[in-house]
């Protein structure tokens, strides 16, 4: 059995949502392999009772495989979970994949392709804004409970819409310690770096900044030296062959058309999911985003949504058979090898004063100036302790805020206005923004049709 760090004896971490396909394995490796964090509590509380058993097994097959001295218990109550806990990690998607592939058909029934909350610069999907009541109250309801009784503790939100979740949390509880956690831009980085540019990722320098799914690659250096020159050799040498030969996998946007005329555009190279929003030049019909995206236009598309339906289900399948099958070893199926997440590395840091640079969502405060300063942005930042220390930004063009940023964030303000304001009136009226609304009629129909979904009594009752 491996040591247990003196310094972390009686630290509970709370996960809401655990029986979440898409974190938990993630997370248990990186809590295994973290040896300054054996010792802890992992608090797993979800809603479901089956999906929190299948997480809860597999915790204790890991732990037990690798012999990880890490406590583990399981709640279905929320307050039971958060009370006493030192972290919270909010992983929650309420709404339900079943349930948004539901409404965006309704939508488009309606004329709004790929749903109402595909719009200006949040065209990535299951990242629900108009229609993100769900994630909302959910997440104001773990706030409301660690102000209450885990009153020192850290919340980490990594479910979506992190751009307008964090930004609601931050209004209505701004003494919370708070961040958002999005892997996108380090993806991003990874996959331009290895599959365009042909360099080791071990050698890599990189800074990017932005809104959450809307980050741009402001800095890249290659041994030491300024290697954003290489993207432009990449693109007038190399694209055009390596689009004609190269069929991108799920999530690979980063490496698309569309992402290069971001850049032209723009100035800076977009990573990760930023390369999957844009505006309605890339995204007005399959046709459209087929050109710019690739043969199935990109994960977002309806036909890239069926591919993530059947790696969901894939995903889900492997838990199961991890989870409850006796006979399989769970270090066989999720070898012991760090996730590349840093969600644990967050809390190792804060912990154990261990200094790291990662990249976080954060109240502005400066690192973008031209941004209100209780924007939440995505940015580099050095966490050691409580402190959370923000990198200079350099190489942010003018044009990045009128023709992106404050777009994005507008699309932002009048989600969360709606939703403060309990307003069906106000719902209506942001879908007046959309190029695809023709008439008041039109959004007044949708809006009231996505209300009246069987599973949508909560969004009726509180939109009036």
């Amino acid at each position: 059995m491996a040591a247990v760090n003196p310094n972390v004896k009686g630290v509970k971490v709370c996960v809401i949502g655990a029986g979440s396909k898409a974190f938990i394995a993630s997370l248990l490796r990186d809590f295994a392999l973290t040896s300054s964090l054996h010792g802890i509590t992992l608090a797993l509380m979800d809603i479901d009772e089956h999906r929190l058993t299948r997480s809860y097994i597999l915790a204790q097959k890991y732990f037990s495989e690798l012999k990880v001295p890490i406590n583990i218990e399981r709640t279905m109550d929320t307050k039971a979970c958060v009370e006493g806990s030192s972290f919270i990690i909010n992983l929650a998607f309420a709404i339900g994949y079943d349930h948004y592939g539901m409404m965006v058909e309704t939508a488009e029934k309606h004329g709004y392709y790929r749903g109402v909350d595909s719009t200006e610069w949040n065209m990535v999907c299951c990242y629900p804004t108009l229609t993100g009541y769900k994630q909302y109250v959910v997440a104001l309801n773990v706030a409301e409970l660690i102000s209450e009784y885990a009153k020192d503790a850290w919340m980490i939100q990594v479910s979506n819409p992190v751009l307008e979740t964090t930004t609601i949390l931050h209004m209505q509880y701004p003494k919370l310690k708070l961040v958002g956690y999005c892997h996108g831009a380090a993806h991003g980085v990874e996959q331009l770096a290895s599959k365009a540019l042909g360099l080791d990722t071990s050698k890599i320098e990189w800074q990017a900044v932005g809104l959450n799914h809307v980050v741009f690659l402001t800095r890249l250096k290659y041994n030491g030296e300024d290697a954003y020159h290489l993207i432009d050799e990449w693109i007038e040498k190399k694209s055009e062959e390596f689009w004609a030969n190269y069929v991108p996998g799920p999530w690979e946007e980063t490496l698309s058309r569309a992402a290069v005329d971001m850049y032209r555009l723009y100035g800076l190279y977009p990573l990760g999911d930023t390369a999957r929003s844009g505006t309605w030049k890339y995204h007005r019909d399959l046709k459209t985003k087929i050109y710019w995206y690739g043969p199935v236009g990109g994960i977002d598309s309806e036909v890239g949504w069926g591919i993530r339906m059947l790696l969901n289900q894939e995903n889900e399948n492997r838990l199961e058979r991890t989870a409850f099958n006796s006979s399989v070893k769970a270090t066989d199926v999720y070898p012991p090898v760090k996730s590349g997440e840093h969600i644990v590395d967050f809390i190792d840091s804060v912990l154990n004063g261990v200094e790291r640079r990662i990249i976080l969502n954060v109240p502005n405060n400066g690192i973008l100036p031209r941004l209100p300063s209780d924007a939440i942005v995505e940015a580099p930042v050095y966490v050691k302790g409580d402190s959370i220390r923000p990198e200079a930004i350099v190489n942010v063009p003018n044009k990045m805020y009128s023709y992106v940023w404050y777009p994005r964030l507008a699309v932002t303000e009048r989600a969360l206005e709606a939703y403060l304001a309990g307003s069906r009136e106000l719902l209506v009226e942001a879908l007046m923004h959309d190029p695809r609304t023709r008439s008041n009629e039109q959004a007044r129909e949708v809006i009231d049709d996505l209300l009246n979904l069987p599973f949508n009594e909560d969004l009726k009752r509180h939109y009036r």
